[in-house]
């Protein structure tokens, strides 16, 4: 199988770590106050339905009234000791930080109708600012209630969180960070406890582990309970690729393709439509998706990679146009010219590598990495084509080019001089 360009897909928004040291608490508008009275006292009076608490909650919510919501919540439960307030709680912080500090610590803000918390993230400013570890708070109450299931998803929702937000900079590996999130949205999962977005993560931490028979089902239960979540289409449309389950991943792939809205995404989705045309040797429609990716979001070195190989292969006019695209990508990268004589010899074509190679000498004599590498991949060329001459004339062009730009002991004198001293 054609080698992926991507792990699999996870989308959030940006992260900023940034805390004022200063708290402000903004005064409450009357009929705002008069909703958190009527919170609070359905807090500790118990003989209030659990879901009209909810339901106030999320009025609050959706008043963007965040740190108010702390506020009252940590009147009803300063300890941490209700397991539905905590979780509340937590979903809170986790949702609507203004800043965050290993989510440990959070900044909060009440906002007006037209903000958005992207409007102060990651920015100066007076926040409320509380501490709340969400992991060490969550398992001493799943230690106290172990059959609070929804404790377990919400702890597998931070372990997540954390894996997108502090992406290989937390207090413990990312694996490990992986493995939890997986595990305890699992436990919830199989005690009937689950949303679209915690079956979600339990497939993505399996591809994330390399499993992707076994996240195949979650991410088709994650799509069976919301369709228009194009990252889900998306990874399962990846796993279904690694398991060559190519009609499938086209499918997937395609949905998410017209799902998604950022150009990068769209084009990432358009690249996995190509790679599963590709396999199954349909090449003009892996060229064509090839095209329609490069056409959403061009330059991007994986598609022009498979394009230059199909045009290539196709025998297409626009080939050298191609080539020099790819080329032009990272001139000095020694990378770009093993992939272009691996791209020409696959396809039988060392004649026309070198033409290409050639001509690309006079518009770049004035910078000596760049001709010396010219030079060094030309000399490659011909010892492949076992004319000793002619390599051995191109590795001591490259190897005089060279030595203006590194010291003696750069170890591409070494691989110059193993091919100067070969002996057929």
């Amino acid at each position: 199988m054609q080698k992926l360009s991507k792990k699999p897909r996870e989308q959030s928004l940006n992260t900023f770590y940034y805390i004022s040291q200063t708290k402000t608490y903004l005064p409450i508008p009357p009929p705002m106050k008069k909703l958190i009275t009527l919170l609070l006292l359905l807090y500790v009076t118990a003989s209030f339905a659990q879901d009209e608490t909810q339901k106030l909650i999320k009025q609050l919510v959706e008043a963007k009234k965040y740190d108010s919501v702390i506020k009252l919540l940590n009147e009803a439960d300063p300890n941490n000791q209700n397991p539905e307030l905590t979780i509340a709680k937590s979903d809170i912080f986790l949702k609507y930080f203004v800043s965050s500090i290993m989510h440990q610590l959070f900044a909060l803000k009440d906002l007006n109708e037209n903000e958005s918390i992207m409007d102060y993230r990651g920015k100066e400013g007076n926040f409320s600012m509380y501490s709340f570890p969400v992991d060490s708070i969550l398992l001493r109450l799943i230690d106290k209630n172990p059959t609070k299931y929804e404790l377990h998803k919400m702890l597998g929702y931070f372990y997540h969180e954390v894996h997108l937000k502090y992406p290989n900079s937390w207090f413990i590996s990312d694996s490990l960070i992986v493995s939890k999130f997986t595990q305890y949205y699992k436990t919830a999962y199989e005690n009937g406890v689950f949303d679209y977005w915690s079956v979600y993560g339990i497939g993505y931490g399996y591809l994330m582990q390399g499993d992707n028979l076994a996240a195949i089902p979650y991410f088709e239960k994650s799509v069976e309970l919301n369709d228009s979540a194009p990252a889900t289409h998306y990874n399962l449309s990846y796993a279904y690729l690694l398991g060559e389950n190519l009609d499938k991943a086209i499918t997937q792939a395609s949905i998410a393709l017209e799902q998604y809205v950022a150009p990068e995404l769209k084009a990432d989705a358009a690249r996995i439509i190509a790679i599963a045309y590709n396999e199954q040797k349909n090449y003009q429609k892996a060229y064509e998706f090839y095209l329609t990716s490069d056409s959403i979001q061009s330059g991007n070195y994986y598609t022009l990679k498979a394009l230059l190989n199909l045009e290539v292969l196709l025998n297409k006019d626009t080939q050298l146009g191609r080539a020099l695209e790819f080329f032009l990508l990272a001139p000095e990268n020694p990378t770009i010219y093993q992939d272009l004589m691996e791209i020409y010899w696959q396809n039988n074509k060392p004649d026309e590598l070198i033409s290409f190679i050639k001509a690309q000498l006079d518009s770049n004599k004035s910078n000596n990495l760049i001709t010396g590498n010219i030079y060094f991949y030309l000399g490659n060329c011909y010892f492949m084509k076992e004319n000793q001459e002619e390599a051995k004339k191109n590795f001591l062009m490259a190897k005089e080019l060279f030595s203006k730009d590194f010291p003696s002991n750069h170890p591409v004198f070494e691989a110059i001089d193993s091919y100067l001293n070969y002996t057929p």
